[in-house]
């Protein structure tokens, strides 16, 4: 009886472990295709005229774990795989910290000191889109500072942003409004996509995007 009870619990066991290794398996497979979305150079020659432009955060994420893709490049993949968009990410000269405290240490130091972190790789073309849409996570209820750098640098006044960003209970935080004022652009569209970071992670999240393009005309 003790050995049918002990090879029932093995076999449990090795059931548990399998799952548990599968699901991994399936959130590796999702960031790997996020990230050869965004990384892809279309082979074609098209007349894009639509740019997704975003900053995302790797490493530790608030309730979402240690992540190779940010969650706002997840949201952004979707996008840019939907409207066969190209992208730019901005990447930072100085990376944010993995931990998520001390990044978020780091984020409102920035905010507090009103700073223009530096951005390490340059937007070459931006001449060639008339719409941009600009994805960010919620840093202490606003955009990272960072994306005040790109803002600066680049002139969008006479484009049409779109803003989507991802949050952990803050929703937009008013930023698009903000864009809209920061800019002086009446082209900002201000119905954007404020998704959760567990969420931007998921198949629901990945709906959620399209179903907010199509009910943007897309």
């Amino acid at each position: 009886m003790k050995k049918k009870l002990l090879i029932i619990v093995l076999l449990l066991s090795l059931i548990t472990i399998t799952a548990c290794g599968n699901k991994k398996s399936e959130n590796n497979a999702e960031e790997s295709k996020a990230q050869e979305i965004l990384d892809n150079k279309t082979e074609q020659k098209k007349e894009s005229k639509i740019l997704v432009i975003y900053f995302s955060k790797t490493g530790e994420n608030y309730n979402v774990g240690t992540v190779n893709v940010g969650n706002t490049a997840m949201m952004a993949s979707y996008i840019k795989e939907y409207l066969n968009a190209d992208s730019f990410e901005i990447v930072p000269v100085n990376k944010y910290p993995d931990n998520y405290k001390e990044a978020t240490e780091v984020g409102k130091k920035e905010q507090n000191e009103n700073a223009r972190p530096e951005i390490k790789n340059k937007l070459e073309n931006l001449d060639d889109y008339d719409t941009i849409f600009l994805g960010y996570p919620i840093w202490w209820g606003n955009l990272p500072m960072i994306v005040y750098t790109f803002l600066d640098t680049y002139d969008l006044s006479n484009k049409t942003v779109i803003p989507f960003n991802t949050h952990e209970g803050s929703g937009d935080a008013g930023t698009y409004t903000k864009l809209k004022n920061y800019l002086k652009n009446e082209k900002v569209n201000t119905n954007g996509l404020a998704l959760t970071g567990k969420n931007a992670r998921t198949d629901n999240g990945k709906q959620e995007t399209i179903k907010w393009l199509k009910e943007l005309g897309y």
